[in-house]
């Protein structure tokens, strides 16, 4: 298998300036890697639309090639919800996030993207905000399906389109042991919500990272296939401020 590189970010909470995402654009081109973030890149609260948000604009210059949505995208309609990523000129990711009626126009449950000679799929899972049984259930016109449907349904689409399995996910630290332990079609999950950094390694031989938080610094993964099949990752951190 060639290399593969990945720069990723999360829970950047509309903290990314200028200086920041001219950074993550020149480590994206001169690595050839694919740029991706595991959600709550956006400034507004978890279930409330502002007129604008600017962080996006500053992820197009920087060249993300996807996100996932995290609670802070999320919105109970599906206009709001669309409203608040609508700026985003890459893919964004929720696989676990349906519409009740129709689709959920540009957002996509993955995509498949290619760098250095491979395929990577890539698939987003959305920490659920709306829970069975809620009020609110009663007043949206968008739903979450288990997360662990969601991601069998990700893997059956793609597993065999692609070299390797990405789970950008906003989950949290403890779902995304949960994810790593139980599917071991997924390759690399890069997680948020949590806040954390780390590098952990599933017995299934699953690999998950977490890259910090508040856009002070991004994760540069550098993948190869090991002779036994597992995967081989070398991380490092990288400061973008």
């Amino acid at each position: 298998m060639a290399r593969l590189r990945i720069i990723h970010t999360s829970d950047l909470h509309n903290r990314l300036e200028r200086e920041g995402a001219e950074a993550l654009a020149f480590l994206r081109e001169t690595t050839g890697a694919l740029l991706l973030d595991s959600g709550d890149a956006v400034g507004a609260g978890n279930i409330w639309v502002r007129r604008a948000e600017p962080i996006l604009e500053l992820m197009n210059l920087a060249g993300y090639h996807a996100m996932a949505v995290g609670n802070r995208e999320f919105y109970f309609r599906k206009r709001g919800l669309l409203h608040k990523t609508a700026a985003a000129k890459f893919a964004v990711l929720s696989a676990n996030l349906r519409a009740r009626e129709g689709d959920l126009g540009h957002i996509r449950p993955w995509t498949v993207l290619e760098a250095g000679g491979l395929r990577v799929g890539v698939f987003g899972l959305t920490r659920e905000m709306i829970a069975p049984g809620c009020w609110l259930g009663c007043f949206s016109d968008v739903r979450f399906v288990p997360w662990r449907e969601a991601v069998t349904e990700a893997i059956e689409a793609l597993r065999e389109r692609v070299d390797l399995l990405v789970a950008l996910s906003h989950l949290g630290t403890r779902c995304e042991r949960a994810l790593a332990a139980e599917f071991a079609g997924v390759d690399l999950i890069l997680g948020g919500h949590a806040h954390d950094d780390l590098e952990e390694r599933a017995a299934s031989g699953t690999v998950i990272s977490h890259p910090g938080h508040h856009g002070t610094r991004a994760v540069l993964l550098e993948i190869e296939r090991a002779p036994g099949g597992g995967l081989s990752v070398n991380r490092r951190v990288a400061s973008v401020r």
